[in-house]
Parts: C-alpha cells; structure tokens; sequence
C-alpha cells in the first residue's frame, strides 16, 4: 500500500513538473516504441593469416528496417596484386541475405567463409543508409587497389562510413597505412563503441 501510494505520488510530480514545463519537456517514448527505434549496425571480419600475415578484412552491415537482411562483402586482391589501377576489376564483391547465408550455413550466396575469418566484431548505430552504403561499394570496385592506402580495410571503412555518418574518427578511425590485423585489434580497441571482437 505505501509502494502503491508513492507510485501514484511520483506519477503527479512528472505529470506537474511536465505541465509545467510545457512543450519544453521531450516526449517520453513508451517502451514497445523506444524498441522499434530503427537500429544499424556494422561489423569487420578478420583473417589473421591473410596477406602474408598482415591480415584481411571483410564487412557487413544490417538493414535498419529489417534486422534479419544483412549486406556483406570484401575486397580480395586479384593475384596477389599490390596496385590495380583505376577502372580494372580488384577482386571487390557484394552479397545480401540472412546473418546464417553470411556464413555460409545456408546455401546460395558467397559467404563470409568460415574457414578463413577468425575473429569478428561490431558496433551499433542510431540508423543506417543501405542505398548510400551501395553506392560507395560501386564507386570502391572501381577505384583500383593500392597495398598500404586503398585495400580491403580502406574500402570497408569507406562502406562504413556512407552507411552511418555517425560512425566519425573517435568510432572508426583511419585504416590507411595500417594493416588490417593492426587495426582490427589496436585501433579498434581504441576507438569508441566497438564491441570485443568474438570467434567467428
């Protein structure tokens, strides 16, 4: 009974405190309607062995809208290449499906294969652009490939970033002239928000 009664006491108080402060008091969401807030997220994929021990990345992103639809891809130097130029193919690719396709654990899609990828990581975001996140993917398939500033961690990190601006330095650092294993572990470590990175 006195639980009940300082309840109500508490309810009163917000209830008068908001009329009294009008229209400037934020619109409190009820729960089932914070929860449908859309939500982004990204994650990197991590080869540990891959270029010759320097590592190798690969990315996802999450539909907002649709928390099962995932995009993924990576770019895979062709020939072990250290430059490409501009307009030749450089090994870039893009898939979209379920987080099990992206495994490869449900048949019909490229995965983000198993054997390969060691570790992986993510962060969550307020929302996310798929169309934008596309359209630099096209852009980033064309652009060449350089070793040490436009390789497969570049090219994620520029996919990230048209995905979500709210993914700035302080959460996703510069990947130029750092090697992916470096990055994955050092710079993401120290960059805000990014979840401990988890056997894949």
């Amino acid at each position: 009974m006195i639980r009940m009664n300082v309840r109500r006491g508490r309810v009163r108080s917000t209830l008068l405190a908001a009329a009294l402060l009008g229209s400037a008091a934020p619109a409190l969401l009820p729960a089932s309607q914070a929860a449908a807030v859309p939500l982004g997220r990204v994650c990197l994929f991590q080869d540990q062995q891959g270029a010759n021990g320097a590592g190798h990345v690969a990315w996802s992103i999450r539909d907002p809208k649709n928390s099962r639809h995932w995009i993924w891809g990576a770019t895979e130097s062709i020939n072990n290449a250290t430059k490409i130029d501009a307009g030749r193919p450089n090994g870039s690719w893009i898939q979209g499906g379920t987080w099990t396709q992206m495994r490869g654990e449900a048949r019909g899609k490229k995965p983000i294969d198993l054997h390969t990828y060691d570790y992986y990581r993510c962060i969550n975001t307020a929302g996310g652009n798929l169309a934008a996140a596309q359209k630099t993917y096209e852009h980033i398939k064309g652009n060449g490939y350089a070793l040490l500033n436009n390789n497969c961690l570049t090219k994620a990190l520029e996919i990230f970033r048209s995905y979500s601006p709210a993914l700035t330095s302080a959460r996703l650092p510069s990947g130029q002239f750092k090697s992916p294993n470096y990055y994955f572990t050092t710079s993401l470590n120290k960059a805000r928000g990014w979840e401990k990175a988890r056997v894949y």
